[in-house]
């Protein structure tokens, strides 16, 4: 998926989390949420994340595979105890990370969300960047236009 639509998915979730959850402060939820979503692509090169961190990538490349651990449910819990270890949030960053596994595990190329225990590849129908894509992006528009007028 594209930076768009992992940004998009993750604005329309935590847009229909953060009452349920009743968190105290929104905006370092909604933070949390977005970062969260950005994250798991810190191990590729072409990433938006990556260029705003070069070096990190670069390192990260010699030792993981883009859509390895950094795409695993296990990271995910790891560093969503990390955040939570300096912010007091812990549901926020996850929701962010998990909505961007769930986005790519709709893709074509997928992802092992049990990476390193089992390369299993959950598959979806989506190519990247393709028309497919952008129907999707649009509807988490919508959805996020929806939610912010009928909802909240």
């Amino acid at each position: 998926m594209l930076f768009r639509t992992h940004i998009a998915f993750s604005f329309l979730i935590s847009l229909l989390f953060i009452h349920v959850l009743n968190t105290e402060n929104q905006i370092l939820f909604m933070i949390l949420v977005l970062f969260g979503s950005m994250l798991p692509d810190i191990d590729s090169l072409n990433s938006k994340i990556s260029n705003k961190i070069p070096i990190l990538p670069k390192i990260l490349s010699l030792f993981v595979k883009h859509r390895g651990i950094f795409h695993s449910i296990f990271m995910a819990l790891a560093i969503s105890y990390i955040i939570y270890l300096f912010t007091g949030y812990f549901s926020g960053f996850l929701i962010g990370y998990l909505s961007h596994l769930v986005a790519d595990a709709m893709t074509k190329s997928g992802i092992a969300f049990l990476y390193p225990f089992s390369k299993k590849r959950v598959k979806g129908f989506i190519k990247t960047g393709f028309i497919s894509e952008n129907l999707m992006f649009l509807g988490f528009l919508a959805g996020i236009i929806y939610t912010l007028i009928y909802i909240l």
